[in-house]
């Protein structure tokens, strides 16, 4: 279980404050578990309160998303600019940050925390049959985003079905918010031709 790594896409260096925030306010509210669910679930609902709150109260974490907005789907990131090895991870971390926060967070419960619908809709206060939506839903998203930011239509594929795999690798990349600003960096600059 990774408080911190929940955090690394949408707060980048924010991550360590809001993990710090998340085990206070669990710290806090320890008399109100219930234990009608597991601890797990509680401190995850709680770290998502966090997230959310962020969120409102600090636009600045918005950046990286106007940035990929801003450059439109008929960007494209350049083979040349990409390792080769971690080109799939590069692509698909750009796509999943491009992605609604109400599609992303199933994600990530779902694929780097091993959370089952029943626990997802637990943290995030949404019955799991819109879990099971969410998660269809940010599937198909993620397969366009992907498609609308690969060098070229094969690498586009490869993410896309072998989606769980590529998807479940990212955490074993260590931290998710730099791997996601290597990813920006990585992308082509129209103004230098490449």
């Amino acid at each position: 279980m990774s408080i911190r790594r929940f955090f690394e896409v949408k707060a980048g260096q924010a991550a360590d404050d809001l993990t710090q925030r998340t085990f206070l306010a669990c710290l806090e509210a320890r008399d109100r578990f219930a234990r009608a669910s597991s601890f797990r679930t509680f401190l995850f609902a709680i770290a998502r309160n966090n997230l959310l709150l962020y969120l409102r109260h600090d636009r600045r974490t918005d950046r990286a998303r106007r940035l990929v907005t801003a450059q439109g789907p008929d960007s494209t990131v350049t083979p040349s600019g990409l390792v080769a090895h971690r080109q799939e991870q590069r692509l698909l971390l750009l796509a999943l940050n491009g992605l609604p926060m109400d599609l992303q967070l199933p994600l990530q419960l779902y694929y780097w925390e091993n959370m089952r619908g029943a626990e997802i809709a637990e943290v995030l206060e949404i019955p799991a049959s819109t879990v099971r939506n969410r998660l269809s839903r940010a599937r198909t998203e993620l397969a366009r985003r992907i498609a609308a930011v690969a060098p070229n239509p094969s690498v586009g594929r490869a993410v896309v079905d072998n989606l769980e795999d590529w998807t479940r690798s990212l955490p074993a990349t260590g931290d998710l918010g730099a791997a996601f600003v290597q990813a920006l960096s990585t992308r082509t600059d129209p103004s230098r031709g490449e």
